[in-house]
C-alpha cells in the first residue's frame, strides 16, 4: 500500500460515514456555483477552469464523492468545537486529479456556512475575506513546489473552515484550549510552565499564532496586527482571565540572532516573546518555508540572502534547526 492509499484508509477510518443528504448536496452542487465561489476566492482564472473542468469527472467517482461528503460533515458538525481533533493528513496528489483537487471542492462547499458562522461570531467581513485567502496562498505554494494545481497541506483548510482560525493583519490566530487542542504546543506545555498559574494551565484559553507565507513581519505591520487582533478577537472570542498568545516556529530559534542583523524582522519578531528553552529539531519545516523546493540537495539550494546562507551553513555542519515555542500575554490582563 502506497502512502496516499494509506492516507485514504486513515481518512475513511477517522471520518464517520457521510450522511445521505450530504452526498446528495455534493452531487447537486453546480459547476457554475463552484466556479463562482473559487473566482471570489481570488484563484487565477486558469486554476478555476481546471478545477471546475474536473468536477463532472469527480462526481462520477463514488468513492471520492463519499469522502468529500464525509469531510464536509466533519467540518460542519465541529464548527464551534475547538477541542475536536484536527487530523493532519498528507496530501493526496498521488491518487490522481481528484485527490489533488479534493480540498478545493471542500472549500467551495463549505464557504457559505463558514462565512455565516464567522459573521455570527462577530468577525468583520474584511477579516473573513482575508482569512479565506488561505486557499489561494496554499494553491500558489503547491504550484511553486510541484508545478501543478493543488492545495499544499490541504488539512490546514479544516480549522479555517471550522471557524476557529482567522487571519488578521500579518498573522493567523487559532483559538486553542491549552494542552487539549491538536495544535496546542505539546513540546512546550508541561510541568515547567503549568506552575506559572493562570494562562498556563491545561484547559486555559489560548491563541496559537501562525505565520503565513509572504506576509509583512516588520515591527510596524505587527504592531498594527496585534492592535487589530486584540480589538477583533476581544469581541469574537472574549475571555475573562489571562490568555497567552503562543507561537511555535523555527523563527524563534535563538541561534538566528548570531546570523541576522539585530534590527532584522525575524530578530525583532523574536523579541516579542518569552522563549522557554524547550525546542525540537525540525529541519524540514525551515527548508519548506524558506525554499519550497522539495527533494533538492543541500548544495543546490540558493544562498542569495543572509538567512539562506545561515540555513545551509548550520545544516552543512551536521547541526539542526529547531522549532521553538514562545509566548506573551495577549489581552494585557
Amino acid at each position: 500500500m502506497d502512502e496516499a492509499q494509506a492516507t485514504l484508509s486513515k481518512m475513511r477510518s477517522f471520518l464517520a460515514a457521510a450522511l445521505p443528504e450530504t452526498i446528495e448536496r455534493v452531487r447537486h452542487f453546480e459547476v457554475k456555483q463552484l466556479a463562482f465561489i473559487l473566482d471570489c476566492l481570488n484563484l487565477a482564472s486558469d486554476v478555476v477552469e481546471e478545477i471546475a473542468g474536473h468536477w463532472d469527472v469527480f462526481l462520477g467517482e463514488d468513492e471520492w464523492v463519499s469522502l468529500l461528503a464525509a469531510l464536509l460533515d466533519y467540518v460542519e458538525v465541529n464548527r464551534g468545537n475547538i477541542e475536536a481533533p484536527i487530523p493532519i493528513w498528507p496530501d493526496l496528489d498521488e491518487r490522481g486529479t481528484s485527490g489533488r483537487l479534493l480540498y478545493f471542492y471542500l472549500f467551495a462547499l463549505s464557504d457559505e456556512g463558514a462565512r455565516a458562522f464567522l459573521a455570527g461570531e462577530g468577525a468583520p467581513e474584511n477579516v473573513i475575506n482575508q482569512s479565506f485567502e488561505v486557499l489561494a496562498r496554499h494553491c500558489a505554494t503547491h504550484q511553486r513546489k510541484w508545478g501543478s494545481v493543488g492545495v499544499d497541506a490541504g488539512w490546514w483548510m479544516l480549522p479555517v473552515l471550522r471557524g476557529e482560525l482567522v487571519q488578521i493583519g500579518s498573522l493567523q490566530f487559532h483559538r486553542v484550549t491549552l494542552g487539549v487542542g491538536t495544535l496546542s504546543p505539546a513540546s512546550w506545555f508541561g510541568d515547567s510552565v503549568t506552575t506559572l498559574g493562570v494562562g498556563f494551565r491545561r484547559g486555559d484559553p489560548s491563541l496559537g499564532l501562525h505565520i503565513p507565507q509572504g506576509v509583512d513581519l516588520s515591527p510596524e505591520a505587527l504592531n498594527y496586527t496585534m492592535s487589530e487582533a486584540r480589538d477583533v478577537l476581544g469581541r469574537m472570542w472574549p475571555v475573562h482571565q489571562r490568555r497567552l498568545a503562543i507561537c511555535q516556529t523555527w523563527m524563534l530559534d535563538d541561534r538566528l540572532r548570531s546570523y541576522l542583523d539585530a534590527d532584522s524582522n525575524i530578530v525583532r519578531f523574536q523579541q516579542r516573546f518569552n522563549l522557554p528553552s524547550l525546542c525540537y529539531d525540525d529541519d524540514a519545516d525551515v527548508l519548506d518555508f524558506v525554499y519550497q523546493r522539495p527533494n533538492t540537495a543541500l548544495g543546490e539550494l540558493p544562498q542569495s540572502t543572509t538567512l539562506q546562507r545561515a540555513i545551509v551553513e548550520v545544516l552543512s555542519r551536521g547541526e539542526h534547526w529547531r522549532n521553538c515555542t514562545g509566548w506573551f500575554d495577549f489581552d494585557g490582563l
